[in-house]
């Protein structure tokens, strides 16, 4: 699905950044006291999953609105303020 509008665009791929920066964040924490095959797999499950939100929620967003490409920077400075939003320290971004 292709966004109506840039609102929506930026929402979906701001969510989408959201969800793999908790994922990234919870990942390290859910391996701990797993077997090497149990790791494996974990990882591999999170992997998928990320790509998953990679092309059906981001990947659409940028490819109708082109202006919403993200450099590693601008991806982190959206995980940062989602995160904070999360935590009530920040309103939410528009």
């Amino acid at each position: 699905m292709n966004p109506p509008t840039f609102s929506c665009a930026r929402a979906i791929r701001d969510g989408g950044i959201d969800a793999i920066a908790a994922l990234d964040a919870a990942l390290p924490t859910a391996l701990v006291g797993l077997s090497d095959d149990q790791s494996h797999a974990l990882k591999q499950v999170f992997g998928k999953i990320i790509g998953e939100i990679v092309f059906w929620l981001i990947n659409p967003a940028v490819r109708t609105f082109p202006e919403l490409e993200s450099d590693p920077v601008a991806w982190a400075e959206v995980a940062r303020t989602r995160a904070l939003f999360h935590s009530g320290h920040a309103p939410e971004a528009k």
